[in-house]
C-alpha cells in the first residue's frame, strides 16, 4: 500500500510539473507592417549658385520708369516635380526692393525664375547691393512599407 501512495504522489508530482509548464509564459517574435511618413525636400541645382540683376532703361520723357529684373536659374535635380520659389532683396541708395516669384518645374527640367519691378528713375545705378536670396524647394510626404516585429506571449 505504501508503494501505491508512492505512485500516487510520483503521478502527482508529474502532473503538476507538467502543468506548470504548460503555465508558463513563452514568447515569441511576431512581424508585422507598418507605413512610415517622411518629408523630403526635393533636390535642385543653381549654377555656381549665384542670382543676378539688371538694369533696364525707362524713358521719363514718356512716362516710364526703368526696371530692376532679378533672376536665377534653377534644374530640378530630384525624381519629383514641384514648385520652387526664388526670393531675393536688393538695395541701393537707400531704395530696396523685394521679389519672389513661383514656378511648377519638373523632374530633370532647367528653367529661369526672374522678376522685374519698377525703380525710381535715379535709383539702382550705383554700389547695388543683394541683402538676401534663395530658392525654396518644395518638400513631399514620401511613404513605404516597413517590416516591424513585436513580441507576443503564447
Amino acid at each position: 500500500m505504501n508503494t501505491n501512495k508512492n505512485h500516487y504522489l510520483i503521478l502527482f508530482l508529474v502532473i503538476s510539473f507538467v502543468s506548470f509548464q504548460s503555465c508558463a509564459k513563452r514568447t515569441r517574435q511576431e512581424p508585422y507592417t507598418e507605413i512610415e511618413k517622411k518629408q523630403t525636400a526635393l533636390t535642385y541645382l543653381v549654377p555656381e549658385n549665384k542670382m543676378y540683376y539688371m538694369r533696364q532703361g525707362g524713358a521719363v520723357l514718356f512716362g516710364t520708369n526703368p526696371k530692376l529684373k532679378a533672376y536665377c536659374d534653377v534644374t530640378n535635380t530630384s525624381e519629383h516635380d514641384g514648385v520652387f520659389k526664388f526670393h531675393a532683396t536688393l538695395s541701393s541708395q537707400g531704395n530696396t526692393v523685394d521679389y519672389e516669384v513661383e514656378k511648377f518645374i519638373k523632374s530633370g527640367e532647367s528653367v529661369r525664375l526672374s522678376q522685374e519691378k519698377e525703380i525710381n528713375p535715379f535709383s539702382f545705378e550705383t554700389n547695388v547691393q543683394v541683402n538676401d536670396w534663395g530658392i525654396v524647394a518644395p518638400t513631399i510626404t514620401e511613404t513605404k512599407e516597413v517590416i516591424k516585429y513585436r513580441t507576443v506571449e503564447y
